[in-house]
């Protein structure tokens, strides 16, 4: 596979190229865009842009904008992986708008950066097939087997099926979420994978977050599907449900359902001390939850409410590192928000997959 590194430091652009050159990767270096842009446009054989976002002359965004005009009907494969401060929120946004793969934050991380590349090498296999079975009409073969969710799939039918009907009871009168528990269980699991949960924990942090919102069995409906902003004091009533779920999966000493009430408890408290019901901070938020919060924040900013319209994937996650007047940055574990950015196509695919009717 050839690589183009796109990198102005001198010196970071040879010690990367050597360390690339070692594992078995052919790498094209420039130092600038306009030069990645020509090297990009000239060289058919390359298959992964490592772009830095600030360069001179060109920066990694407008290269790759530019190499997309360039590429409108190509059916050139090819993946883009961003290299980019922690800060730098705009130009993340503005990355995801032109498609980019992935990101990597300065200082580099040597084992990141390789498994970055292996999930670039992954995404083009994947595309390069998908084509070849859509020019034999094959595509169709494994496409949209109905909306069934994987939870039914990957456990006892029984257990699993209890799982999905107890989680689906809690959400059934609000319109539009229909599919919000599978959503939120699948990308769950994507971020507790790249977080480097073992399988077994990661099967059971899929099936656990289902449940985040069981408390709202005990309602009132009226307020959870209420077509207008809620008063102060009706929302104060709704925060409750974070109690009620933690005390009715409390009565459970099966894995899956004692995960799920401290998921249950947690998945609105902020990492910066701000949530509910208990104000934790920090590292006292367990990690489980700190995703659960992540995934259901975006999804719920994307979803379709019946006095809005859905969101876009760029916007949602701009609105997740950037804030607006309900959300901020602060409210999440860095660790479980960079996890997001890194896997953002995986969460938005999983989004598409199971796309909510409108509300």
């Amino acid at each position: 596979m050839k690589l183009l590194l796109a990198e102005d430091d001198a010196q970071v652009r040879t010690e990367l190229r050597e360390l690339l050159s070692e594992e078995g990767y052919t790498v094209v270096t420039a130092s600038d865009g306009i030069e990645a842009f020509e090297k990009f446009r000239d060289d058919k054989d390359i298959d992964v842009l490592l772009l830095d976002i600030r360069m001179p002359r060109c920066t990694g965004l407008q290269t790759l904008d530019a190499i997309r005009k360039i590429d409108v009907g190509s059916e050139r494969i090819f993946e883009t992986i961003f290299i980019t401060g922690n800060n730098d929120s705009e130009s993340v946004v503005s990355a995801l708008k032109l498609g980019a793969l992935s990101f990597l934050f300065k200082p580099i991380v040597v084992e990141q950066l390789l498994a970055e590349i292996d999930a670039a090498k992954e995404s083009i296999s994947q595309r390069r097939y998908k084509r070849l079975q859509r020019e034999v009409l094959e595509a169709q073969i494994a496409e949209n087997k109905g909306r069934l969710s994987r939870l039914t799939q990957e456990l006892d039918g029984g257990y699993a099926a209890a799982i999905q009907m107890l989680a689906l009871s809690a959400e059934h009168y609000i319109p539009g979420i229909e599919l919000h528990l599978h959503r939120v269980g699948e990308m769950a699991s994507v971020l507790a994978n790249r977080l480097g949960f073992e399988n077994k924990e990661v099967q059971n942090i899929r099936f656990a977050a289902v449940l985040h919102d069981i408390g709202k069995l005990k309602g009132p409906e009226e307020l959870y599907n209420a077509e207008r902003k809620l008063t102060p004091e009706e929302f104060e009533i709704t925060k409750a449900h974070t109690q009620s779920g933690e005390e009715f999966l409390s009565h459970s000493t099966d894995p899956v359902f004692k995960l799920a009430a401290v998921i249950a408890a947690q998945h609105h408290e902020h990492f910066d001390g701000t949530g509910y019901p208990n104000g934790l901070k920090g590292d006292d938020i367990a990690i489980e939850a700190a995703i659960t919060h992540a995934v259901d924040v975006y999804e719920n900013l994307r979803a379709p409410r019946p006095y809005r319209e859905e969101l876009p994937h760029h916007i949602a996650v701009g609105i997740m590192i950037d804030g607006d007047d309900k959300s901020s940055p602060d409210h999440f574990n860095p660790r479980v928000l960079q996890a997001l950015l890194a896997q953002h196509r995986d969460i938005e695919a999983i989004y598409e997959r199971y796309r909510p009717a409108k509300a």
